[in-house]
């Protein structure tokens, strides 16, 4: 049941946005109700599947200010829109007030209202039939070329004004425009008007609106029950559809997930510049990961991350600073155990933390990049057996050197090649869930590197004054 405000001695309204089958332009009508008929205050909203109802108290929104929004996003030059739309919804505010009291299925104001063409920027699909695979989940999704073109003017105002409040990601000469889509409320909630709603990123349109979605998200996540992210793709050379995202997963375990998906968006935002290499590959892997997490790409993200570490190839200016972005991404014990748990990784034998500290300390004593080497070597061991053959080989000869260099160091080496016949260790020795325990261990290893050369060079004086 809607919230009772009425209670309170508020007067309240009750407005009912019907599902058309199209994934963005609904969440473009639900998001404009919202704005239109409550303005910033509270509402509550209930999801019956073949539409939306909303209730709160009587306030509303002036359509003028959303029209300078619409213009600043420079949506009127992508798609030649004009302002006159939000023009008229202020004129017509009674009439369209009229139109979302009435409830579904709106036969008798559906017959009296006007009827418009739906324009592309507010919904490619109507006009192509052209829709993402995830859209299919859409619960009310219509059939291809299955509804006419038209729609009633009152609907087709309300859903240019949500589209004012949409995201805007950038890649490549692509633009999407992406909304969140709203689970039914049981907590009275205010139009979402903080999230920031411009996103850019060379690797890519696609990764871009995965961009745009994880910001709203961490914005919004922990206010709101976010179901999944509508999106319209606005390409080149007439190229244009519509859909989910498909970030239905990450949404449902976001506030398990809070501290990953804050560096996902650091790394995305901090590589947004970039226009090739490898850290636009690991851009690519951590955009398909937040869609379809699984330990294949997972593995894949910590091995792209190992070459970001020591890539020659990024221009001087910038190395450090995306070199430091790549070592914050999956950087703690923490945002590592939350990847795995997207992936559905489970009773995974964990590493042990005697042998991740030895390697760290080795990997960070080498001079810059030559860890790589014996790193691609754990890499490429595809059995347990031959992978801590390899860890025991990098342990014993940096601690042939240790003994000579660094004392402090050789104390920590022998620790851990003692714990190498551990029952830790020897858990570990299990075929089928060795590429998930691998993974977490090279993650581990490489989360104790932390790129922050200066640093590093002070503890490591300090640690060797005290030997």
């Amino acid at each position: 049941m809607p919230l009772k405000f009425g209670r309170l001695g508020v007067a309240t309204k009750t407005y009912y946005v019907q599902k058309t089958g199209f994934p963005f332009y609904d969440a473009c009508q639900l998001v404009g109700a919202m704005h239109l008929f409550f303005g910033s205050g509270a509402s509550s909203l209930r999801d019956l599947r073949t539409h939306w109802e909303l209730s709160g108290p009587v306030a509303g929104a002036n359509p003028a200010n959303y029209g300078e929004r619409l213009k600043g996003k420079g949506l009127e030059r992508v798609e030649q829109t004009t302002l006159v739309v939000l023009d008229e919804l202020e004129v017509s505010r009674g009439e369209v007030e009229g139109f979302f009291e009435a409830r579904p299925p709106k036969a008798e104001v559906l017959k009296k209202a006007k009827q418009e063409g739906v324009l592309r920027y507010l919904e490619p699909a109507w006009q192509m039939g052209a829709r993402s695979p995830d859209a299919a989940r859409y619960g009310a999704l219509a059939f291809e070329r299955g509804l006419p073109s038209k729609r009633p003017l009152p609907e087709i105002l309300v859903a240019t004004l949500g589209l004012t409040q949409a995201a805007l990601a950038y890649g490549n000469g692509e633009v999407t425009t992406v909304l969140p889509v709203l689970e039914s409320s049981v907590q009275p909630m205010t139009p979402f008007i903080t999230f920031k709603q411009r996103y850019q990123h060379r690797a890519g349109g696609a990764i871009s609106a995965v961009f745009a979605a994880l910001g709203i998200l961490a914005d919004l996540g922990l206010r709101y029950r976010i179901q999944d992210f509508a999106f319209a793709y606005h390409g080149g050379r007439g190229f244009y559809y519509s859909g989910l995202l498909g970030l239905h997963r990450l949404c449902a375990a976001f506030a398990g997930v809070k501290e990953f998906a804050h560096e996902a968006l650091g790394y995305l935002e901090r590589t947004r510049s970039l226009e090739a290499g490898v850290p636009l590959d690991l851009a690519r892997l951590l955009a398909d990961f937040l869609k379809n997490p699984s330990m294949d790409t997972l593995a894949a993200m910590a091995r792209a991350k190992a070459r970001v570490l020591v890539d020659e190839s990024l221009p001087v200016n910038v190395r450090g600073y995306v070199r430091a972005a790549a070592s914050e991404l999956l950087g703690t014990l923490v945002s590592i155990q939350e990847a795995m748990r997207m992936a559905e990784a489970r009773q995974i034998p964990p590493p042990s933390e005697a042998l991740v500290k030895a390697l760290g300390e080795v990997f960070r004593g080498e001079r810059e990049g030559a860890w790589i080497g014996a790193y691609i070597g754990l890499e490429r061991a595809d059995k347990p057996e031959k992978f801590y053959a390899e860890v025991a080989k990098i342990l014993s000869r940096a601690l042939a050197r240790a003994e000579k260099e660094r004392k402090w160091l050789a104390k920590n080496l022998k620790e851990a090649m003692d714990s190498l016949s551990s029952e830790e260790v020897l858990s570990a020795h299990d075929q089928r869930t060795f590429p998930a325990h691998k993974t977490a261990f090279l993650l581990r290893v490489l989360a104790s590197m932390k790129y922050q050369p200066a640093k590093l060079e002070a503890v490591e004086a300090a640690q060797g004054e005290e030997a």
